[in-house]
């Protein structure tokens, strides 16, 4: 190879690495937009329609109430009181997991937008992130409402010895919550017409399984299992130890375990969503289905 070839190569070849690393910033820049896009009417969007707002504070704050009334009426600890008033709180985000991840790429195509996601620049795994951020960010707010409401209305009272554990183990319930919603989503949309059965037996049944009602520690085999397999089940088991220590209840793992759960479960429920939803992209590119109505 003479010297002129030598430095024809090169050149080429620093082209070429201009461009793909140009299109890798292009597509990381273009990702981060469409996460953003996508959180923001979910972040700010309920401060701009009252009805929302109205709705999404008052009933979950009328459903505690109605427990805490139940609790009171038999005479139960004030601990579980304010045990019920913290579950209302981790329940916001899991019926969020529930009917604003899961089910929203069904609702979406019924609207006729599932299309757009699809032939669109972007994946739907960007679509999908930032649907998760902003649901995780909008609910934290309610979250934070519903026990400010529960501390002063029925004087809640929680003793976090550690706060960084317990922000830590609330981060990771969160991801992990959210993670599994990114893999419902996939799930929801193939399911058809059965997409609201799928929600409502993913809503009551886990939240009992979930502990939202009852230590798992005390569902038995059911609560080892939910435990292995769904987000709720640790999350409230170790958030409930770390802030309620004086009910004097042993959480089923310690919630360093319980922790190290919830990590495993962001991380595999993460890249099975991944899985899922690049298949349903490549299913809709390639020959339109999954895109029509099911009427």
């Amino acid at each position: 190879m003479s010297a002129l070839d030598s430095v024809a190569a090169s050149q080429v070849a620093e082209r070429v690495r201009a461009e793909t690393l140009w299109s890798r910033s292009y597509r990381a820049r273009h990702a981060l937009q469409s996460i953003g896009g996508r959180a923001y009417p979910r972040i700010f969007g309920m401060s701009r329609e009252p009805s929302w707002l109205f709705f999404d504070l008052v009933f979950p704050i009328l459903n505690m109430s109605s427990i805490v009334f139940l609790l009171r009426s038999r005479g139960v600890d004030e601990a579980w009181v304010s045990a019920t008033i913290l579950a209302s709180a981790l329940l916001a985000f899991w019926v969020s997991v529930i009917w604003m991840m899961g089910a929203q790429f069904h609702w979406e195509r019924d609207s006729g937008n599932l299309t757009l996601y699809i032939t669109a620049p972007v994946g739907l795994g960007s679509v999908a992130l930032g649907m998760a951020f902003g649901g995780a960010v909008g609910v934290l707010f309610r979250a934070a409402i519903i026990v400010t409401a529960g501390a002063l209305l029925y004087g809640a009272a929680y003793s976090i010895a550690d706060p960084l554990l317990f922000g830590a183990t609330l981060l990771a319930s969160i991801a992990a919550m959210y993670s599994l919603g990114i893999c419902l989503s996939s799930i929801f949309l193939v399911s058809g017409r059965e997409a609201d059965h799928l929600g409502g037996l993913l809503n009551e049944p886990m939240q009992l399984l979930g502990g939202v009602y009852a230590p798992v520690r005390n569902l038995g085999a059911a609560g080892i299992v939910a435990v292995g397999i769904l987000p709720l089940a640790p999350a409230m088991d170790a958030l409930r130890q770390l802030a309620l220590p004086q009910l004097g209840v042993n959480g089923l793992l310690p919630v360093q375990a319980e922790i190290g759960m919830l990590v495993a479960m962001s991380f595999a429920f993460g890249v099975i969503g991944r899985f899922l939803l690049a298949h349903i992209e490549r299913v809709g590119r390639v020959g339109g289905k999954l895109l029509t109505r099911a009427d």
